[in-house]
């Protein structure tokens, strides 16, 4: 019995982080947050991302949480200079915060840590020959 493919999409890494419709439930947190700083980091982080990943039950969320989960595992270890300029220009359209870090690559590091602190992100030749990169 053979090891099933895991399925990814950069592109839902970039585009989860779209925020156009989302209500600022933090006074904190307004629009023109610095994010080079980890801590504003963190503020927009725990703030958006991780609610994303609250613990459910619902089967199609679990398996929503998975895709977003592992298709950002995937990005952190094949991250290139075309990626940062895709995620540079998502972020410069669709997402209302005036500022975005600078160091893209190291703000997906952090949501990581943040978001998944016991679980290490970094994979092997063999581990990343299981996934397979889809566009939907």
């Amino acid at each position: 019995m053979g090891m099933r493919q895991i399925k990814v999409d950069r592109n839902i890494v970039f585009y989860t982080l779209m925020i156009r419709t989302w209500t600022l439930s933090d006074p904190q947190l307004n629009r023109s947050l610095y994010l080079d700083d980890r801590k504003n980091q963190a503020l927009f982080i725990h703030n958006y991302l991780q609610p994303q990943f609250a613990p459910t039950t619902n089967p199609a969320e679990v398996r929503t949480q998975y895709h977003m989960k592992e298709s950002l595992r995937y990005c952190l270890n094949v991250y290139d200079a075309a990626m940062d300029d895709d995620f540079l220009d998502v972020w410069q359209q669709l997402i209302e915060f005036s500022r975005y870090p600078t160091d893209r690559y190291g703000f997906l590091c952090h949501a990581w840590e943040l978001l998944f602190p016991d679980e290490p992100w970094q994979m092997d030749a063999l581990i990343m020959s299981w996934y397979v990169e889809v566009t939907q």
